[in-house]
């Protein structure tokens, strides 16, 4: 059955005029395929794979530099990280030395305000305390005094006087008010 419809396509294609299908034309037609294949092989091979290959190389050179330029970059950027870290670690040591300087420093006058105060405290106490003593005396030589001049009456008196137990006891009296009336002056 194939033999038959071999032999009706070459009848076809021998009354169609198409010479491709003429089976005494297949060496021919092999023949040139490969020979025109070949050539095509050649010609690709020199101009077309060389142009192909080149533009890949060129693609291979631009995307290998820009893993290297990235890799770079992110050599560069992890090598800022660590100059911005390193500096962020300075920055709080320093402001942290810089607190502590100043807690020490306001903690030192402090201090010092406080003797200050204290020793100025101890100058009023002091001067207070000077006052007071000045100002006993004082009143201890008012007194001391009064007391003259209440003996001073008081001797007067029992002198010109001629001196009984009843009159002793009323001058006795006299000098005692006199006493509570330069008190009441002395104050």
């Amino acid at each position: 059955m194939i033999s038959v419809a071999y032999a009706a396509a070459e009848g076809q294609a021998k009354s169609a005029g198409v010479p491709q299908f003429e089976p005494s034309m297949f060496e021919h037609q092999i023949f040139w395929s490969v020979i025109s294949f070949l050539i095509l092989l050649y010609l690709l091979n020199k101009h077309v794979i060389p142009a192909i290959n080149e533009l890949l190389d060129v693609r291979a050179k631009k995307i290998e530099d820009d893993l290297n330029s990235a890799q770079a970059a992110r050599q560069e950027a992890e090598k800022v990280q660590a100059d911005l870290n390193n500096k962020m670690t300075s920055a709080n040591k320093v402001a942290s030395d810089v607190f502590e300087q100043a807690r020490v420093e306001a903690n030192l006058h402090r201090e010092q305000a406080l003797e200050e105060l204290a020793v100025e405290l101890e100058k009023k106490k002091s001067a207070a305390v000077e006052e007071i003593e000045v100002a006993k005396k004082k009143a201890l030589a008012d007194v001391q005094s009064v007391v003259v001049d209440v003996a001073i009456m008081a001797t007067e008196k029992l002198i010109a006087k001629n001196v009984t137990k009843a009159v002793a006891g009323k001058m006795v009296e006299e000098a005692l008010q006199d006493i509570e009336k330069n008190k009441a002056n002395l104050h």
